[in-house]
């Protein structure tokens, strides 16, 4: 894209990016979210990943009726790409020099754009990822709070940061071609993606915060919301410690590569340790390996405590979960 077509007078094109996926009870709300984005020049860029509701379908319905002054483009994967499979083909689909980054059950406020963009003016257009506070809602739509992003309380102190499973809200992102260009596509599949995004902002120190609540977001839904575990079972509940910790497992690997490419090799060691923790703790949760190679795991990485404090907390675990299904029952 030339800078000609990047500028159209004196204001950069945004891309409003609309990610979805079987989000049909949520999506005409989001999308009338995106239609009253009050910036302009915009681009809205609706992405769907081979829904297999009706979401697609009420894409369509209501592009088509639509009759205000952003571009609207809409693209259909083939096949499900998964959100990082997704996550990695924004860039290639946008033409916006800003990509606000929104998803299929959330609902943006109309000045979001606005706001994000003139936050990212005055940075001198050296912020490489903005983000903001949300409104809370339930799946009924009725708000509840406002609720800030972890790295509020971070302090932006990268090592704290390089270690941290909670840094951004990524519904309320918005970021450059930079973050791509730098550390390219997110390798790990199983990442979620603004552990990955929000602390390669960081290292580039264009982390952007802006303190004020830009979207109604819908922490009931989607696929970070917290599930009801009232009728979880033992084997519910390790099957969840077992998915978060690969999770994060992927992080730190995503985390140790993106390093190396930053100059910033003396937090190497900070996440090497971590991981030792975290792969303890998926030994004991998920019992791989039988138990005397765990506790010889636990005693060759220092980690002799930690184990013994697992092994308790697994137990306890064990017994409760029986008990409280007696009592509810």
């Amino acid at each position: 894209m030339t800078e000609q077509n990047k500028f159209i007078n004196d204001q950069i094109l945004a891309t409003f990016f609309l990610i979805t996926y079987n989000q049909e009870k949520y999506i005409s709300d989001a999308l009338e979210g995106a239609f009253s984005q009050t910036y302009s020049p915009l681009e809205i860029v609706i992405s769907d990943d081979c829904s297999t509701d009706g979401t697609f379908k009420i894409i369509e319905e209501k592009c088509a009726r639509y009759t205000g002054p952003h571009k609207i483009v809409i693209n259909r994967n083939p096949e499900n790409l998964g959100l990082i499979g997704h996550i990695n083909r924004i860039t290639s689909l946008s033409g916006g020099e800003l990509i606000v980054y929104a998803a299929g059950d959330d609902i943006a406020l109309p000045e979001r754009t606005e706001k994000l963009v003139e936050r990212y003016l005055s940075s001198g257009r050296k912020a490489s990822l903005l983000h903001s506070s949300v409104i809370l809602i339930d799946n009924a739509g009725n708000k509840l709070k406002t609720r800030n992003p972890p790295t509020v309380s971070l302090s932006s102190n990268l090592a704290a940061m390089a270690l941290s499973g909670a840094l951004i809200i990524g519904a309320t992102s918005a970021f450059t071609r930079k973050l791509e260009e730098t550390y390219g596509p997110i390798k790990y599949d199983k990442c979620i993606e603004d552990l990955v995004m929000g602390f390669r902002s960081a290292m580039l120190g264009g982390l952007e915060y802006i303190d004020e609540p830009l979207i109604e977001y819908r922490h009931e839904a989607g696929i970070t919301a917290i599930p009801d575990t009232r009728n979880f079972s033992f084997s519910d509940f390790v099957k969840r410690e077992t998915r978060n910790i690969e999770i994060f497992l992927d992080i730190l690997a995503q985390r140790a590569e993106d390093i190396s490419k930053s100059g910033f090799e003396y937090l190497l060691p900070l996440i090497k340790s971590k991981r030792s923790e975290v792969l303890l703790k998926l030994n004991v949760w998920h019992q791989r390996d039988n138990l005397k190679r765990i506790v010889f795991y636990a005693y060759r990485t220092q980690q002799l405590k930690e184990f013994f404090y697992l092994l308790i907390r697994k137990g306890k675990k064990r017994f409760f979960f029986p008990l409280k299904k007696l009592v509810i029952g």
